[in-house]
């Protein structure tokens, strides 16, 4: 009968010690932030998505991810990735026409490459 009791006890120990080390982990552990590219060529977020709805109220946050598909799918597939932020904003427009002509993109595949360089260029660190 002691060794049940003792077995017992010891089972009762293990089992608070296990949720309350699970209980610990879940409330301390934060996810690490993301660090973004210092040549702003990276996934687009809601940070992004914020800044742009001021240029451009229709953005969301799916046509944004199609232009970051776009701009490391079949811009760097010609000539490499180039930095959004060297590139000034007002010589964007231009750039992006010439491109969009030369890859034979669609109006929409355009627009969402537009909106995604310039979320980019929105949240460029000064």
């Amino acid at each position: 009968m002691t060794i049940l009791k003792i077995s017992s006890f010891a089972a009762v120990v293990l089992i608070i010690a296990a949720c309350h080390s699970k209980k610990k982990a879940t409330t301390e552990s934060a996810p690490a932030p993301v660090a973004k590219s210092t040549t702003g060529i990276f996934a687009p977020g809601e940070e992004e998505l914020t800044a742009i709805k001021i240029k451009f109220p229709d953005a969301t946050l799916p046509a944004l991810t199609e232009g970051h598909s776009i701009y490391t799918g079949v811009c760097t597939n010609c000539h490499g990735a180039k930095s959004i932020y060297r590139i000034s904003e007002d010589r964007w427009p231009a750039i992006i026409d010439n491109m969009a002509s030369r890859s034979k993109l669609t109006v929409s595949q355009k627009d969402a490459l537009t909106k995604y360089v310039f979320a980019i260029k929105g949240t460029q660190p000064k």
